[in-house]
């Protein structure tokens, strides 16, 4: 009986994450960026040596741009097939959700309830939609913590050089990775694990050659990395001026509730990219209508599991590992907003989507324990959970998806017609990830206005008469407007694609 209900919760997921997968499917100036380095290593041929930065000038390793590849390889570098990869995996997390909740809760209950929350919350769908280093931090996490249970158990590091290639692969991930690192190292001082010499250094050894790149990077380029992480430490990146405000540290702690709330009950507008994007018009129309209940409900689920685990005499492995990484998290958005103050944005926490779905099942556990109410209660709960998100699933939209970009990009070839052009993007927040799309599509720009580029994948040059002019939401945004405007007077050919509208321009006609 429980091979067939998982069944149903995994094909269950596997449908929402596929359903109206290219349509769906979010592309942004990250994923611009990701799909340039990717052509970079498999077109051009040339070798990356730094990875995708965190926010305030600190560089990973390039493994992720490799590990990526793959997926765009199989693909034929063709982005709008990418979302099935994203599907599958974000599928298999949900499995994985079930198994590690299983195992190192050591209550089966617990792993059904975890993966009908992971997989059927609109939010984690929505996250879903993305190819990018999020992608892969609940499998991330899951493994480490199953990795942690079984040497927490057997009292030896049976699977220490498993636990480090995770890890090697999480630090050249995405920030909120390194939380992982973090909690391997707390858990290993806490049972105070002893390792072998010859597998320590074997571990070293692999984290120092594949940071190497970064190395070679630094010394070709005049300790461009060095420098950037030293500005981050002194305060002084992205023009923050008021640092070290411990008040404003503790502030980001709400989004673990605020989020936590999102994952169980959606909010905000039904549309992926809205739902993503960090523009703050965007982010307090999510947070506003966060229902004040399902908020005072999530500081309830974790306030209960933290209190039970202070007061439990008999506390089980998984338990303490998800504790101590949830206390990881909160740590370190208080450290990194004392460096970049008010950066606390909610993809940090997607890492943390397994540990919400556990935070959640082993709640609903204790009342389900609760004679007959207690089991109907939990049902009734579940049932409704999965109705209300699903519904907010299929429902979904997003005028400024991947198909929408791709559609408008080959309309603009087709009316250029293999002339040379300038772009320029207009909007403030949907406006970016073009430049690849142009370039996979058949034909890159002479120049670029309103897009966020490094010069190692483009470098724009003098303007032509003739232009493609994309045009976003213009609310908020100063001066598009009028830009808009005086387009429209050279404007030869447009066309409305979803939220984006195309002008075909030629600044010779308003010469006429």
């Amino acid at each position: 009986m429980v091979k067939v209900f998982l069944f149903l919760i995994i094909a269950g997921s596997a449908a929402l994450r596929f359903w109206r997968g290219p349509d769906l499917f979010f592309w942004h100036v990250d994923e611009d960026i990701i799909a340039l380095t990717v052509k970079r290593i498999l077109i051009e041929h040339r070798p990356q040596l730094i990875g995708f930065p965190i926010p305030g000038g600190i560089y990973l390793g390039p493994l992720f741009y490799y590990l990526i590849s793959i997926p765009y390889f199989l693909v034929g570098m063709n982005p709008t097939k990418l979302y099935v990869f994203s599907a599958i995996l974000g599928t298999f997390a949900t499995f994985l959700t079930y198994k590690v909740g299983k195992i190192i809760f050591e209550r089966e209950i617990i792993g059904i309830l975890a993966a009908i929350i992971f997989g059927f919350s609109y939010l984690s769908n929505v996250y879903g939609k993305v190819m990018t280093g999020l992608t892969f931090t609940p499998i991330l996490s899951l493994l480490i913590y199953l990795i942690l249970y079984q040497i927490i158990k057997q009292k030896k590091p049976k699977y220490f050089l498993w636990l480090g290639v995770i890890l090697l692969t999480a630090a050249q991930n995405e920030g909120s990775s390194l939380s992982l690192i973090v909690l391997a190292i707390v858990i290993f001082a806490i049972y105070r694990i002893r390792v072998p010499i010859k597998k320590l250094i074997l571990v070293v050894g692999m984290f120092i050659a594949f940071h190497l790149p970064l190395l070679i990077f630094d010394l070709r380029h005049n300790f461009f990395l060095t420098n950037s992480f030293l500005n981050f430490i002194k305060g002084n990146t992205l023009g923050n001026q008021s640092t070290f405000n411990i008040f404003t540290a503790f502030d980001g702690i709400e989004i673990f509730p605020r989020t936590f709330a999102r994952f169980l009950m959606p909010s905000g507008p039904n549309d992926v990219s809205a739902q993503i994007l960090p523009c703050h018009d965007l982010a307090i129309a999510r947070l506003s209508s966060i229902s004040p209940s399902m908020f005072i409900l999530a500081i309830a689920i974790i306030g209960f599991f933290i209190i039970s685990q202070i007061f439990k005499k008999k506390r089980v492995p998984g338990e303490r590992i998800i504790l101590i990484h949830f206390a990881v998290m909160v740590f370190g958005i208080i450290v990194y907003n004392l460096f970049l103050v008010g950066y606390s944005y909610e993809w940090i926490t997607v890492i943390f989507f397994p540990g919400f779905a556990f935070l959640v099942s082993y709640f609903l556990s204790e009342i389900f324990w609760k004679k007959i109410t207690g089991k109907m209660l939990v049902l009734s709960l579940m049932v409704f959970f999965m109705i209300v998100n699903t519904k907010a699933v299929f429902n979904s939209s997003d005028p400024f998806s991947l198909y929408k970009k791709s559609a408008a990009v080959k309309f603009a070839l087709s009316q250029v017609s293999g002339r040379e052009f300038y772009l320029e993007s207009l909007g403030g927040c949907f406006n970016q990830g073009y430049l690849y799309l142009f370039w996979y599509f058949g034909q890159l720009p002479i120049s670029a206005e309103g897009l966020i580029f490094d010069p190692a994948f483009f470098e724009s040059g003098e303007k032509p008469d003739l232009g493609v002019v994309l045009v976003h939401d213009l609310k908020n945004t100063n001066g598009s407007f009028a830009k808009y405007t005086n387009y429209l007077s050279q404007t030869i050919s447009r066309k409305k694609l979803g939220g984006i509208e195309v002008l075909i321009v030629d600044a010779g006609k308003s010469l006429e």
